[in-house]
């Protein structure tokens, strides 16, 4: 009986398809002509009205919670698990960047993400800054990056596209 010698880690990995493409497009997710600046740290709470403001850019985004605090949040669905993982990967190389880091959630071929500020504060009456928790520019800087990153997997035909129900 003949054995067979087991494959070697690099011959059974798969190529991530950021490598399949122009990796310079899909991370470049900082040339979107409404990105708002890197904040100091801590970083102010942003009121609704301002959250409502900021997300006519990340449409699809919505403001909800991670536990009591305020939050931006997205779902995702992808067409392979793959492209989900790779998409979670790339994402954090923009969190990286960011130095921010949101709850991502990877289940099968969706991918959530919720995203808070830490470290952020807000103003008291006497003009003073509290340490709290919830939305910031933070948020949405990481929001308006990683909607743009979608937009490249869609391009590429990587997203959930249902196929339509035929009519009766």
């Amino acid at each position: 009986m003949a054995s067979v010698a087991p494959a070697s880690e690099a011959s059974m990995q798969v190529p991530s398809v950021s490598e399949t493409l122009d990796s310079s497009s899909i991370r470049s997710t900082t040339d979107v002509p409404h990105l708002p600046p890197k904040p100091a740290r801590p970083s102010p709470l942003l009121k609704d009205n301002e959250i409502n403001g900021l997300l006519q850019h990340v449409s699809k985004w919505s403001l909800g919670k991670e536990g009591e605090k305020s939050a931006l949040t997205r779902d995702y669905k992808f067409a392979k698990f793959r492209y989900a993982v790779e998409f979670v990967n790339d994402m954090v190389e923009i969190m990286k960047d960011e130095n921010h880091h949101p709850v991502v959630v990877l289940n099968f071929r969706d991918v959530g993400v919720r995203t808070h500020t830490h470290c952020a504060f807000h103003e008291s009456a006497d003009g003073s800054q509290i340490r709290d928790q919830g939305v910031s520019a933070f948020d949405v800087r990481l929001a308006i990056r990683v909607e743009k990153l979608y937009d490249d997997y869609v391009a590429r035909g990587y997203h959930f596209n249902p196929k339509p129900k035929p009519s009766s």
